[in-house]
């Protein structure tokens, strides 16, 4: 189907969406068609290999009931009028919420992005949303139970686009876990474009903790946006695990607008096999004295790559800032690849910021030491990749999210167990199978 203004009109007429949504709509569908496809010139884009992906078939219209899950609202978010729902929903419950805020602020519908942005991949969220949730938490509520929202993708060329808004109000407090998955027959066949676009808006005083978890099907192409606008005294814990996916990337950024806001940003990521994990983040901070720490820590196996591209930007307001940002990565084979590319962009003079990116393989005489006790040398890597991670992992704050990953970590190493033979550390004449590539 091809993509048209009317296309949009009938299909935001079909669900009776609120006027000023399909304005939005027809706003980003128009950036969309306009914006070219992303390639080697671009500079967030040109290490990215598309392939044989086609983004007009997977960006074909389609009915995404039963692909997303929401958690029940929590008794204690139920009784202080928390707003927690689809978006059907609030354009009925909560029309004001979603003029106000909806592609708007975080991600405005049909604005031009800049620098350190998705562009065309953004504008198409933005117009064809076929699923996602909204948040509201008033003025001084404090959830302590975690909202859920699960989104698993299609079969074929097709695009799944979950549009998430989440408001905090002044003091109010809450979490949300969001996860993105594919059925279990999913490796094979046409890519499924998942492309999701979480917009994050946190008043002066919110505290909002938040987990992404992406683990979809090997047949997958996964474009994300996470983005927080922040006012004074706000914070943010936002922790990610990029697991899944035939190709991915990730959008992730804080933007500090009120002094005192504080964003802490942690990423964990996987890649075995021929994966490819791309991720981008950005602290941008406009106010002064606010603080933002960033720390991804990744394993790679086989011939999987991963790019990471951080971006530290500091207006020249934004004195007093404290910004740091690292990324390591241990890689578990001779092919394996991670290009790493921390950045500082500093307009103000009264500040602190630091950079930093290691990569490297598993030192051989731990690796030695281990197998020396009795371990085989998939065990000791294993062993050596879980206390790797366990830094970040113990970041995501909860049991119930931290056993589910640990596990994930484990059927995927378990998958890869039995990779291309690599060089022994102790010499070429002794072949021996690594952990995990």
């Amino acid at each position: 189907m091809t993509l048209t203004t009317d296309t949009i009109k009938s299909l935001s007429a079909s669900s009776h969406e609120p006027a000023f949504l399909t304005d939005r709509r027809v706003k980003a569908l128009d950036h969309y068609l306009k914006s070219p496809m992303p390639g080697r010139r671009d500079e967030i884009w040109r290490r990215v290999e598309f392939g044989t992906f086609n983004a007009d078939l997977a960006a074909a219209p389609f009915n995404a009931q039963g692909l997303a899950t929401l958690g029940a609202v929590p008794a204690d978010a139920r009784a202080n009028s928390v707003f927690w729902g689809t978006p059907e929903l609030a354009a009925k419950d909560a029309p004001g919420l979603l003029e106000k805020y909806w592609n708007t602020q975080v991600f405005p519908a049909g604005v031009e992005n800049a620098v350190h942005e998705g562009g065309k991949f953004h504008a198409l969220n933005q117009a064809l949303w076929n699923t996602g949730y909204a948040l509201h938490v008033p003025k001084g509520v404090k959830v302590e139970t975690a909202f859920s929202a699960a989104f698993v993708t299609p079969g074929g060329e097709a695009g799944l686009f979950p549009h998430n808004l989440i408001v905090v109000e002044e003091g109010g407090e809450a979490t949300v876990v969001e996860t993105y998955s594919s059925p279990a027959n999913s490796g094979e066949g046409a890519a499924t474009l998942c492309s999701p676009q979480t917009e994050i808006v946190l008043k002066a005083g919110a505290k909002l903790r938040y987990i992404l978890i992406q683990n979809t099907g090997t047949n997958v192409v996964y474009i994300g946006a996470h983005r927080s606008n922040q006012y004074a005294d706000s914070k943010l814990d936002f922790a990610s695990a990029h697991l899944g996916s035939k190709w991915s990337k990730t959008f992730m950024a804080a933007k500090m607008l009120e002094p005192k806001a504080h964003a802490f940003l942690y990423g964990l990521y996987y890649g075995t096999g021929d994966q490819k994990i791309h991720m981008d983040t950005y602290q941008h901070h406009v106010a002064p004295d606010c603080t933002t720490d960033l720390m991804f820590k990744g394993a790679l196996a086989n011939q999987a790559r991963a790019v990471y591209r951080g971006m530290i930007r500091l207006e020249p307001g934004a004195q007093k800032t404290d910004a740091y940002q690292q990324n390591r990565t241990l890689l578990l084979s001779k092919n394996a690849r991670i290009d790493s590319i921390p950045g500082l962009e500093i307009l103000a003079n009264d500040v602190r910021c630091t950079h930093g990116a290691t990569a490297g393989q598993i030192d051989p005489t731990i690796l030695f030491y281990l197998m020396s006790r009795g371990l085989t040398e998939f065990q000791a890597k294993k062993m050596i990749m879980d206390g790797f991670f366990e830094e970040v992992i113990l970041h995501f704050g909860l049991e119930s999210v931290i056993d589910p990953l640990r596990k994930q970590i484990d059927e995927k190493s378990a998958k890869n167990k039995s990779p291309a033979l690599v060089p022994s550390p102790w010499g070429e004449g002794r072949r021996r199978y690594s952990a995990a590539g």
